[in-house]
C-alpha cells in the first residue's frame, strides 16, 4: 500500500469518526443555557431558514466564551486546538468568518469531509462558535 493510499484511508476514517461524532452530538446537545437540547430544537432563533443565503435573519451576535465551549465539545477533533487545523482547515484568522454567506452555506451544506451541520446545531450555537473564532489572533 503506498503512503496516498494510507493517508486517503486515515482521512476517510477520520472523517467516519467525525461523522459519528456529530451523529451523536446531533441526538443531545448543550443549548446557550447549559441545558440539554434536543438538536431539533431551534432555541430562541425560531426555525431554521432553508436557504444558507438568508443571512437576514441569523443571530446578530454570538457569545465567545459560550463559543468556545462548544467548539471544544464538537469541532476541535477536526479543526484542532485553538482552529489551528487539521483534518479541516485553520479556522482561526480563517477569511470565511467575515464572510456571512460563504460561512453559513459551509455551516449547511458541508464541504469536502465535513458533513453539513444544519439540524444538528443551532444557529445561535454557530453564531456562538464563530463570535470564538473570531477571536483568535
Amino acid at each position: 500500500m503506498n503512503q496516498k493510499t494510507k493517508d486517503d484511508n486515515s482521512c476517510s476514517q477520520v472523517a467516519l469518526m467525525a461523522i459519528a461524532l456529530l451523529s451523536v452530538l446531533a441526538g443531545t446537545m448543550v443549548n446557550v443555557e447549559g441545558d440539554l437540547a434536543q438538536a431539533g430544537d431551534a432555541g430562541s432563533q425560531g426555525p431554521a431558514k432553508d436557504s444558507p443565503n438568508d443571512v437576514s435573519q441569523k443571530p446578530s451576535s454570538g457569545d465567545a466564551k459560550r463559543g468556545e465551549e462548544l467548539y471544544k465539545a464538537s469541532c476541535v477533533v477536526c479543526h484542532g486546538p485553538r482552529a489551528a487545523g487539521g483534518i479541516g482547515p485553520r479556522l482561526a484568522k480563517n477569511p470565511i468568518l467575515s464572510n456571512d454567506q460563504a460561512f453559513w452555506k459551509v455551516v449547511y451544506e458541508g464541504r469536502h469531509v465535513m458533513p453539513p451541520l444544519k439540524g444538528a446545531v443551532t444557529e445561535q450555537q454557530m453564531a456562538d462558535i464563530r463570535a470564538w473564532l473570531q477571536t483568535l489572533r
